[in-house]
């Protein structure tokens, strides 16, 4: 994933916002032939994630340094354990030190924050949303996986999903969208309405779609939604969206729903504190 050349714009973005090649401080300070060794540090409990965009970075700076990891991506390390040791040239090492620190510490905060949420939950699949720092798609969309929780789609090409204002938008309202859908979508390419009450959810029903978003829907309603869906005879996928948090969840999964989307794994989620020492 990270030869990706999403990844490979970002990165060099990154660098040049930084202008990370002209480092004038260490050009000043520094010899021009002295080497060290780094180390990234972590500097609280945390999941670590994106170990492997370092040797990206390290390519895009045109730097000829040594990369080595020593977390498991994936994994929760504690205050004080070491991510990565880096070697080469000390000008390049300082050069390179906050673009390293700045997609480690998005990435394994977005990994961390997920991985708390996800925790203890049972029988439900907790996915993310497009709501996603822009330009970081594929890496926050990465960094949710690896906190262990599921992507919804990645793009608007990737499925159809019809929202409320699409359906405010239709002149038909929800009937006439959802009848366009079926006239009109690619052979087997999934699809997925949104729907605000139950006399949205019994017409969405009546189409047969892949899966139905219960929007805003508070708890006490989620269990005759379901019951509508049981007695529709169709089966289709249900999500619930809208104030998800973690204390709703043991609720919602008892109300026999299968999957809940949450935009605060990427829009709430802090920065962890990663650290890179010169020795």
């Amino acid at each position: 994933m990270f030869d990706s050349p999403l990844i490979q714009r970002l990165v060099a973005l990154a660098l040049d916002e930084d202008q990370a090649r002209d480092d004038i401080t260490a050009k000043i300070t520094v010899p021009a032939g002295h080497a060290s060794k780094a180390k990234v540090i972590a500097r609280q409990r945390l999941v670590v994630c994106g170990l492997d965009i370092v040797p990206v970075i390290v390519k895009e700076g045109g730097w000829s340094l040594s990369v080595s990891k020593q977390a498991t991506e994936g994994t929760w390390v504690e205050d004080g354990e070491i991510l990565v040791e880096l070697a080469g040239s000390t000008r390049d090492l300082l050069a390179a030190e906050r673009t390293i620190l700045n997609f480690l510490q998005r990435l394994s905060g977005v990994a961390t924050s997920t991985r708390v949420f996800c925790e203890g939950v049972k029988g439900l699949k907790v996915l993310d949303t497009r709501k996603t720092m822009p330009g970081w798609r594929l890496l926050d969309k990465y960094a949710v996986r690896t906190g262990g929780a599921t992507n919804h789609r990645f793009s608007l090409a990737d499925m159809i999903l019809v929202k409320n204002n699409h359906i405010d938008a239709h002149p038909g309202g929800i009937t006439g969208a959802l009848a366009d859908v079926v006239a009109h979508k690619p052979p087997g390419m999934p699809w997925e309405v949104e729907v605000r009450d139950l006399h949205e959810l019994r017409i969405a029903l009546s189409f047969a779609p892949t899966m139905i978003m219960l929007d805003n829907f508070k708890d006490e309603v989620l269990t005759e939604a379901i019951g509508v869906v049981r007695a529709s005879g169709h089966k289709p996928l249900i999500e619930v969206s809208g104030g998800v948090s973690k204390a709703r969840l043991s609720v919602i999964a008892a109300s026999g729903v299968d999957a809940v989307s949450v935009g605060a794994l990427t829009t709430q989620a802090p920065n962890v504190d990663i650290s890179m020492r010169i020795l």
